[in-house]
Parts: structure tokens; sequence; C-alpha cells
């Protein structure tokens, strides 16, 4: 005779399908528990999955079911999904979404129900209501999760936010040609104490959360070599240097000749600024990782304060408006008028697909392709020659009428 499974072990039944049937009480997200269905071919299959979910409950992993609704599903995703494995800045931006856009319109409607149809309604009000962009951005997000909902799999057999489309207009930021950027440098480096921060991003391509946790120890100036090993980010307790972007974005770079005397002149700044504090009373921060870029407290440079520095010296420059991302992605424009190739462009400004790269690549080639429309274009003004194409005969061997 079978001995029975302890309670709580789940149940393996045989449906009128031929297929076998595991069903275990598991937790949720939100800390109730539900019943959680299992199906395999064979017995051995579905029991291997039975004693999976129970090796999940076990460890307190929740598990979603069928039933759970989108608002469930996010609070999962964000806590269990997204927080542990992404950055910081990834996590902040998809729980913005959701919490602005995405819960407010389908937090009650459950995961498995949500059909093209309906979701496509309400991208239409949501671009209505927002914006095109804020459309878009919302639908990546919620492509993401499903995503990840698929891998989980609670019940869902697509993700039908590939399914639906949002049109909207791409901007993919400018970026300035060299004089453009050998103005903003003159003026920076007049008026701003940060100007060694501002040369290292059209010079190296650095991304402003780079160059905020850029360390003493990641350069030596004696041989010009730079290393990124960490970037600068807002978190609950302020900021905090984390891992870079990608695992690409972790390399040495040369260090431009032009930036070690700045760079010299920072840290001399920075040990001067300490002993004038610290002779008067004022308050000073030693910052136990030795960051370059330093306020007049001691602490490090954050990535709003070298935000808006750039742009008080693009209205001394008379230059418009210019974020730190244009003026890395200036790098990118300069390097490709000046012929470099595309895999070497990659390396530079650290990119982890070649398909970054070529956008930029693409979007820089503006004069070569005006002048091949003009190679057509004086091509298309010789009647004579147009006159003997027209009398060429086919591959059939026949005259055009």
């Amino acid at each position: 005779m079978a001995r029975r499974r302890p309670n709580g072990s789940g149940t393996i039944t045989k449906r009128a399908d031929g297929r076998y049937q595991a069903a275990v009480y598991v937790p949720q997200p939100d800390g109730t528990t539900k019943r959680k269905y299992a199906y395999g071919k064979t017995y051995d299959e579905c029991d291997r999955k039975r004693r999976e979910l129970l090796e999940r409950s076990d460890h307190g992993i929740p598990t979603p079911t069928r039933d759970m609704t989108f608002g469930q599903w996010f609070d999962y995703w964000l806590a269990c999904i997204v927080k542990p494995h992404l950055s910081l800045g990834s996590y902040r931006t998809y729980s913005n979404a959701v919490r602005l856009y995405l819960r407010p319109r389908l937090g009650s409607k459950v995961v498995v129900k949500l059909g093209v149809k309906e979701l496509r309604a309400v991208m239409t009000r949501l671009a209505t209501e927002k914006s095109p962009k804020t459309a878009k951005h919302a639908l990546r997000v919620l492509s993401a999760s499903l995503a990840a909902a698929l891998q989980e799999d609670i019940g869902i057999t697509r993700n039908v936010a590939k399914l639906v489309h949002v049109r909207a207009t791409t901007d993919s930021g400018k970026s300035w040609d060299a004089a453009q950027v050998l103005r903003f440098l003159a003026v920076a480096r007049r008026s701003t104490v940060y100007y060694p921060a501002l040369l290292l991003v059209p010079l190296l391509g650095l991304r402003r959360a780079e160059v905020c946790g850029l360390r003493w120890e990641n350069i030596d100036l004696e041989n010009g070599v730079l290393w990124v090993e960490q970037q600068r980010q807002r978190s609950g307790a302020g900021t905090i240097d984390v891992e870079t972007k990608t695992p690409t974005s972790k390399a040495p770079l040369p260090l431009p000749p032009q930036c070690i005397a700045p760079l010299r002149w920072t840290r001399m700044r920075t040990v001067g600024m300490r002993e004038r504090a610290l002779a008067s009373g004022r308050p000073w921060f030693d910052d136990p990782d030795d960051h370059v870029f330093r306020t007049r407290t001691g602490q490090p440079v954050q990535a709003d304060a070298l935000y808006w520095t750039l742009r008080r010296v693009c209205e001394r420059a008379d230059l418009g408006r210019m974020n730190v991302k244009g003026l890395r992605k200036s790098c990118g424009t300069l390097l490709v008028h000046l012929k470099v190739h595309p895999r070497i462009v990659k390396a530079i400004l650290r990119h982890s697909r070649i398909s970054t790269t070529l956008d930029i690549y693409a979007e820089a080639l503006d004069p070569d392709v005006i002048r091949a429309v003009g190679q057509l274009d004086r091509l298309l003004r010789q009647p004579d020659r147009i006159a003997r194409l027209q009398a060429l005969p086919d591959e059939s061997g026949a005259t055009p009428d």
C-alpha cells in the first residue's frame, strides 16, 4: 500500500487528457497562500515540478499564480527580480513607470487575461493623456515585466506588449562638432572649477555618473592611464558607488595629455580646501574613497551638480541647451568624422552592443550622404548618358518602346 504524503506536500492527479497535474499551496507576493498547478506529460515530470514548487516555498520565495493581478505582479517583479539583479537607476526608472502609468491603468487586471486589443486601447489613452513618448516608455517597461512573467511560468503564453506598437518620435540626442566642443571647453576653463571633469566627457566619452565616481586610485597620471571601475548613483541613503552600467564599461583608457595638468590642479585644490576648512573650523568630509571631484565640503560631486554646471557653461558660451549625454555623444561623433573604425569607437565609448555605436556612426555620416546625392544629381543632369541608358536592351534582348 502506497504511503500518503504529509499535509502540505501537494497532490498529483491524472487528467482526462492524459497529462498529470500537481497542486501545491504556495506563498504569494502579497503574503497570502494560494494553490498553484503544474503539469507534466509523465508522472515523474509532474512530480519534479511539484518538488520545485515546494523547494521555492521552503526558501520563502513567492510563486505567482494564474489569477494574479498586475498590481500584485508589479510588486513581486520590482522587489524580487528588478531590485536584486539590476542597477539602482534601472529600478528607479521601472518603479516610477509602474507607479505613474501602469498601476493606475492595469493594476486591477488579471495578468493572464490581458489581450492585445485591450492593451492597445490603454496605450492609446495614455498617449493622448500624456504623450506618445510616455506611452512608448511605459510599454517598454511592461514588456520587460511580462518577459519576466514568462520565465516565472504564471500561465501566460506570450508577451502581449510586444504585439502593441506606439508611434512616437525617437530623439537620439544632438551632438556638437569640433568647433562647438572647443568653444564649450574654452568657456568652461575660465568659468568653473569642474573644468577637468567636463574635459573628460568629450575626450574619453565618460558618463556623468562615471565622472562623479572616479577615484584617484583609478588614475595613473605618470603613465597616462584611467580605469573606469564604478559610477556614482543616488540611493535611499544618498549617493553611493555602484558597478558600472555594463561589464564592457570597465576598461582602461589612455589619458589624453591635456588632461594631466587639470587633474593635478584638481588634486592640489582638494588639499588646499581641506587645509583651509580645518584651519577655519568649517565642516569638512574626509572621503574614505578619495574621489577625484569634490565639493567645498569634501563631499563627492553629484551627477545633478555636474549637469547644472554644464548648463551654466552652455549659457555663457551661447551654445544652446546640452546635457552630459549629448557631450558624451559628441565624442563618438568626432571620432567618426576622423574616420575611426566603429569597433574602435565602441571600445572608447564602452558600448555593450556595436549597434549602439553604429547608430552614432550612421548619424555622423550626413556629409557623405550629401556627397553621394550630389554625385547622383550630376549623373542625372547628363541627358546624353540618360539617352544611352534608355537605348540599352533589357535582359530579354528587347529594346524599350
